[in-house]
């Protein structure tokens, strides 16, 4: 056989193997993120630095009639390559003396198109053998979808998918005519003939189309005439939705590449609208920004998310994504605490706290108002967001427990050693985002399970692990409650962080106001700066025609403790009043009312009497409130001063009564560190003491050394060296407390 033959056949036979081998794929994509309902939120620029959407058959008709019509009549009969466009074109590149056709077919520009190749002969061959594989191995709609997907558009838009987005803010699948024809032209001239110029000449080109595809029966006269009048798009930035959200999903996410979010495009739009108009009135006074994360109650689904005012603000640092920034809680998960003391007890909604002046190791809490109530109830104490209390019931509850369950709770920046943050934890201590703290919220009325955020669509994934008995969360949400939403605010120490988070069944909302640079901000606060916005945001959302709250559902477990009703604990059995109320089971304190004594009083003295003191026949059994001498004081400074206390027979050898006064600051065992000129220079502080009776005198002395005399308001001024210190306290009946503390010198 001659070699000729044998070199024909066997280049025809490896042609041949040639087509059985499957063309591969391209998958250099944009990453495409889509709102709930379908909008496009952002498009990711790939490895080529492009715009390109993935390939996808849900092609507009209108589009594929146009394109065939264009540029492959005979797309559907011939196998890649046209004979018919060949001959064609050798006829003509003959006559004119130089190419003017090249006779490619919808798949041969698939070919060039996944192997870029300058416009030689051999790159030809190369295409119209691709096209040749590509038919065997593919249907023509996966052909035409792959070509849809790869046909320029100009600049660094790719895909027809990318241009109707690009161009027209909307699918493909929903474009008009005059749309599809051009996004026909397009990929035939990209560079010459695109939105930016040579509008005139595209209008034309596409008009023509437009003109020629009615000539051939694919549209009536009417549909023409309202295509010929639709203006071209205009070529402007593409500005991408809800910035902040898609770079966390990005980071969330980084291996999917079709992104179905939770945003709801009306709610993003409600969010944006309302707080832009709201941040444009604060920002008349101070320069601040705003961050609001709206999500779905029961579902954790996100459904609003805005960084910051302006993401592109520069000034005001837009591009921080304050939803993930962690700034100080401020009184913001104080309902926590209160819950976990509740459940543990000896706590109820109904407790009284005691709001007095107090010192832990040389921090002294106080409230915002610089005042003090004696004592309020638990629930007064978290709906006013009273500090001391607050820190009283963490003191006693344990800091390292409330830290471990806020860590388990999902605060992840409390990343330092729960003793580092001591007892300013519950005041702002540490620091927290709105995407840990609103989860937190949702689990309120998601009876006491943990929330968690759903970022896309299709998360089907569960938490049922229960934060919080279901009747804790019933009564702190029934503490927070206000016209159908359970809300609370907090405010950072020096005013830079302004809080309000707020559920109710639909929605639970966050909002933080303050300053990325983490300046003061004069006038910021919580319920005057944040709480606004958010009840603004939930009365543009709320469904009223649905149910906003939940009630106590028949299902929760609860143990039946009869409560006293004066100090919200279990009562004794002399309390004289009392009630039944629903606390959590197995709870590990049950403290008995202290706040009642059953007293025997003579009843012509008025004195209290003992069997040692007492006439059998003069005796008269009563029940007394009992606050300590401090409450007392404050008590009586606010005008609400209780009944006064009887004292025991003062001539009782028992001397039972323990002593009705006692030292207020400094506590014993105290480390004071005083300011002086050097350590040597004495130093001075206020000491002040409490007495249940109002007019009661008191003396003072200093390491067995008289100071002076009070009445009424016990403050004293005391001057010492640096050392150990005893100072004690004498009323007229000769009772004497006595607390000893050292002083440390603190250079000026």
């Amino acid at each position: 056989m001659p070699k000729k033959l044998i070199f024909t056949l066997t280049a025809l036979i490896l042609l041949f193997l040639s087509l059985l081998l499957p063309p591969k794929k391209n998958t250099d994509y944009s990453r495409i993120l889509y709102s709930s309902k379908g909008e496009l939120l952002r498009v990711w620029l790939n490895k080529n630095e492009q715009y390109q959407f993935p390939k996808s058959e849900n092609i507009s008709e209108k589009y594929k009639i146009t394109v065939l019509h264009f540029e492959d009549k005979r797309f559907h009969g011939h196998f890649g390559i046209d004979p018919i466009a060949v001959a064609r074109a050798v006829k003509q590149n003959l006559q004119a003396g130089k190419i003017e056709s090249g006779a490619s077919t919808i798949t041969m520009q698939v070919a060039r198109l996944r192997k870029p190749n300058k416009r030689t002969f051999l790159a030809k061959l190369k295409e119209a053998h691709l096209a040749l594989r590509l038919e065997f191995w593919h249907s023509k709609e996966e052909i035409f979808a792959e070509y849809a997907s790869l046909a320029p558009m100009g600049g660094n838009v790719i895909g027809a998918e990318t241009a109707a987005w690009r161009f027209f803010e909307s699918s493909i699948e929903e474009i008009t005519w005059a749309q599809a024809a051009l996004l026909a032209l397009l990929p035939n001239r990209p560079s010459a003939l695109n939105l930016a110029k040579e509008r005139e000449r595209l209008l034309e080109r596409r008009n023509n189309l437009l003109k020629s595809l009615a000539n051939s029966g694919f549209m009536d006269a009417e549909t023409l005439s309202s295509a010929l009048l639709e203006p071209l798009p205009t070529s402007k930035i593409w500005r991408f939705k809800t910035p902040h959200y898609a770079e966390a999903i990005a980071s969330f996410f980084p291996n999917q590449t079709i992104l179905h979010s939770t945003i709801d495009d009306k709610v993003q739009e409600r969010l944006e609208r309302v707080v832009k108009d709201y941040g444009n009135k604060i920002r008349e006074r101070s320069n601040v920004n705003v961050s609001v994360l709206i999500t779905e109650t029961e579902t954790g689904k996100i459904r609003g998310y805005l960084g910051s005012l302006e993401y592109y603000d520069t000034l005001s640092r837009g591009m921080i994504d304050g939803i993930r920034a962690r700034r100080s809680t401020g009184s913001i998960l104080k309902p926590f605490l209160y819950a976990l003391a509740i459940e543990r007890g000896p706590y109820t909604p109904n407790s009284l706290i005691e709001d007095i002046p107090t010192w832990y190791r040389g921090f002294s809490p106080q409230n915002t108002d610089k005042n003090f109530n004696g004592v309020v109830p638990l629930s007064e104490a978290l709906t006013r967001s009273l500090n001391v209390p607050s820190v009283k019931v963490l003191a006693d509850y344990g800091v390292e427990n409330f830290y471990h369950w806020l860590r388990n709770a999902g605060l992840r920046g409390l990343f330092r050693a729960p003793e580092d943050y001591g007892l300013s934890l519950i005041l702002g201590g540490g620091e927290a985002s709105l995407l840990e703290l609103v989860p937190l919220y949702s689990m309120l009325m998601n009876d006491g399970k943990r929330t968690k955020l759903k970022w896309l669509e299709n998360d089907s994934t569960q938490s049922n692990e229960q934060l919080l008995q279901e009747v804790t969360a019933y009564h702190i949400r029934e503490i927070m409650a206000n016209h159908s939403i359970a809300w609370k605010t907090g405010t950072s120490y020096g005013s830079r962080d302004a809080w309000a988070i707020g559920v109710n069944k639909q929605w639970t909302i966050g909002v933080w106001i303050g300053n990325f640079e983490g300046g003061s901000v004069a006038d910021l606060s919580g319920a005057s700066s944040a709480a606004p916005l958010l009840f603004s945001l939930f009365n543009n959302l709320n469904n009223f025609r649905k149910d906003l709250w939940k009630d106590f559902s028949k299902d929760i477990k609860f143990d039946s403790i009869e409560l006293c009703e004066l100090s919200g604990y279990k009562a004794n059995d002399f309390c004289p009043n009392k009630k039944t109320f629903m606390l959590p089971v197995n709870r590990e304190k049950n403290s008995a009312c202290q706040f009642h004594k059953k007293t025997i009083i003579s009843k012509s003295s008025g004195f209290e009497v003992c069997s040692l003191c007492w006439n059998a026949e003069d005796t008269l059994h009563i029940v007394e409130e009992r606050y300590t001498p401090a409450v007392r004081n404050e008590l009586r400074k606010i005008g609400r001063e209780p009944k006064a206390e009887a004292l025991h027979n003062p001539k009782c050898r028992a001397k039972r009564e323990a002593t009705p006064f006692s030292i207020t600051y400094p506590e014993n065992g105290a480390r004071l560190f005083l300011p002086s000129k050097d350590a040597l220079s004495e130093m001075g502080f206020i000491a002040i003491a409490a007495h249940k009776q109002r007019d009661a005198e008191l003396h003072w002395f200093l390491n067995g050394a008289f100071l002076g005399s009070t009445t009424s308001e016990h403050k004293i001024a005391v001057t010492v060296s640096t050392g150990e210190h005893r100072l004690g306290v004498q009323d007229s009946l000769g009772r004497y407390v006595e607390t000893k503390f050292s002083t440390f010198s603190l250079k000026l």
